[in-house]
């Protein structure tokens, strides 16, 4: 097919007299118009869609340069949804008269521009046009051109102006038009849906933030509310009665080590909350798991349970700092002991799991045969006040749930073959 030819207006096959678009003249798309002024024009626009941001930008912009163009006298962005077919977005140029909201399209010139893909105008002696399609033309000829993309549907539905530019070059500068503007939407509109996806990932972060704030000052006020019981049940035997020196002394050293007590919770609290990547290093896991058992060591003991090491090789590294983990792990051993009073057996296994898209990671398992976790209650857990196991306090797993969240790891529970599992995953060191 020569070059004339693709310029040519083509009527529809005889086999559609069915269809309404029998009544239009159809033209193929032409590659480009050939007058100055318009590639001119065309050039222009570019510039000018290329630097919108989103698809606010684009429709205003779009919409300012189109009254520029001598060849429409006034028109319309349509932004086209289906079933049914109607206009979800309309933006008027030129002075277009307002349109009603959510405009239906079905068997208008838009309609039928979009069904074949390419440039639709009107014969004035055969078509019927919709009555807002009348009112819009007013004795002009109507010209519609649809863009399509994965993302977004529309068509630049204008009124001819007056002048001497022949239907090939009007149908060529307005197809290229309207592919220009179509383009710019897509993009915009993918730049629009990532905006609204880093927004989604910020609020999603700034929830996470809030929630491990929340839980460490649940767990703080747990933490020391205990202590602060006992210093005021001590001070108030002291005022109130008449005490032997030897059980003054008593209550007064009570109150001291609760104080104490108090004084290293809170600082070490503060710690917790001033750990920062800074301070993150790579951290051999073993030596960290292995200070970790050794401080639980009395309670272990004292509960008759069996402690069992399954560690792989040495040189397993994680990011992270060394006290912080140290305490999250000896939290985990004591939340196993609280769950196992009469005895049982304690295994801590590590091994390493692939990343599967987020890098390697390192996976610490405190395996303990103490009571089960219900299904129901796994999701509670590791939330203060929320169902503990044995005699706990409540404030183990919420802590360890914090620190392992700030080394951006999982802390997750499951029950396994007669075993209550928490499997501690951590990004491994690099």
């Amino acid at each position: 097919m020569t070059h004339n030819a693709l310029m040519d207006t083509q009527r529809f096959d005889t086999d559609r007299q069915s269809n309404d678009a029998q009544m239009c003249v159809a033209t193929v798309p032409a590659l480009m118009p050939a007058q100055a002024g318009h590639l001119e024009w065309l050039v222009l626009t570019g510039l000018a869609l290329a630097r919108v941001k989103n698809l606010d930008q684009a429709l205003d912009t779009a919409a300012t340069h189109l009254a520029t163009l001598p060849l429409l006298a006034r028109g319309y962005l349509f932004l086209v949804e289906d079933r049914p077919l109607r206009a979800g977005r309309t933006v008027p140029f030129g002075g277009a008269p307002a349109l009603p909201p959510e405009l239906p399209l079905e068997h208008s010139l838009c309609a039928q521009a979009l069904d074949h893909g390419y440039l639709m105008a009107p014969d004035d002696h055969t078509v019927p046009l919709l009555p807002w399609e009348r009112a819009i033309a007013a004795g002009a000829s109507l010209l519609c051109a649809p863009f399509a993309s994965s993302m977004v549907r529309g068509a630049l539905f204008g009124v001819r102006s007056a002048g001497d530019a022949s239907s090939t070059e009007v149908s060529a500068c307005l197809q290229a038009a309207a592919d220009l503007i179509g383009a710019t939407i897509e993009r915009a509109t993918e730049c629009d849906a990532q905006h609204a996806y880093r927004a989604l990932l910020a609020r999603q972060v700034h929830a996470e933030r809030l929630a491990m704030i929340g839980r460490l000052t649940s767990a703080l006020a747990h933490e020391i509310n205990n202590p602060l019981q006992a210093i005021s049940n001590s001070l108030h035997l002291l005022l109130t009665h008449s005490l032997s020196d030897e059980k003054r002394q008593r209550y007064l050293a009570m109150a001291q080590q609760e104080v104490t007590d108090v004084i290293a919770t809170v600082r070490h609290m503060l710690d917790l909350h001033r750990s920062s990547e800074q301070g993150m290093r790579p951290v051999p896991l073993r030596s960290v798991l292995e200070q970790a058992l050794a401080q639980a060591a009395p309670v272990l003991r004292q509960r008759g349970i069996e402690v069992c090491r399954e560690f792989v090789d040495d040189d397993l590294l994680v990011a992270g700092i060394a006290g912080h983990l140290r305490h999250a792990c000896y939290n985990l051993a004591l939340n196993a002991a609280h769950a196992m009073p009469d005895g049982g057996r304690l295994t801590v296994r590590t091994y390493r799991q692939p990343g599967n898209g987020f890098g390697p990671r390192v996976v610490v398992e405190f395996a303990d045969t103490g009571m089960p976790v219900a299904a129901d209650e796994a999701p509670l857990l590791f939330e203060p006040y929320g169902p503990t196991r044995g005699d706990s306090s409540g404030v183990e797993l919420p802590l360890s749930y914090s620190i392992v969240d700030q080394h951006h790891g999982e802390l997750v529970v499951r029950n396994d073959a007669g075993e209550t599992v928490f499997l501690m995953i951590l990004p491994a060191a690099v």
